[in-house]
């Protein structure tokens, strides 16, 4: 190591004093080219992805705390007994009728013992509002749904299996 060492101080007792300062100029441009590449680049975007991945992280965590607080309404809820087919269809018949949906063109009929198959051509707008008033009052729920376009605007035909929340 000292052999280096006394190299390196002959060299540079060589060099002119302008060479000496060029030298310096460059040790101090590559110093701080290799502070900046090795150490200040790669800290800077580490803290931004370190910050990215906190705000990702709070947000699963205050989805989870929602999902949390929710679990924790439905627990405190009492148990639903599940509608039978025949209470679905009177239920769903009369709440059709009073928002002034024709009971024509489409038929209720029971699937198995706690679901109810709706099937035929209805106002998509009618049978959106329908199905959301059925959630809200009665929880029922759509437990599958096909929908085809019908040549008329807004009318589709509609085969759908609604079933009440205590059978899910």
């Amino acid at each position: 190591m000292q052999q280096y060492r006394q190299r390196w101080m002959t060299y540079w007792a060589q060099r002119s004093t302008r060479e000496r300062v060029l030298l310096w100029l460059m040790a101090l441009v590559l110093g701080v080219g290799v502070l900046y590449g090795g150490i200040w680049e790669p800290a800077t975007s580490s803290l931004e992805r370190n910050r990215l991945a906190v705000s990702k992280l709070q947000a699963e965590r205050r989805y989870i705390q929602s999902l949390a607080q929710e679990a924790e309404k439905l627990k405190r809820q009492p148990v639903q007994t599940a509608l039978p087919a025949k209470e679905l269809i009177t239920v769903i018949q009369q709440l059709a009728q009073n928002q002034g949906l024709p009971q024509t063109g489409w038929q209720l009929t029971p699937e198995g013992s706690s679901g109810v198959q709706l099937q035929g051509v209805v106002n998509f707008n009618a049978w959106s509002k329908l199905t959301g008033l059925l959630a809200e009052r009665h929880q029922i729920q759509v437990l599958s749904l096909q929908a085809e376009a019908q040549p008329q605007p807004g009318q589709v035909n509609i085969k759908a299996v609604l079933v009440h929340a205590g059978a899910i």
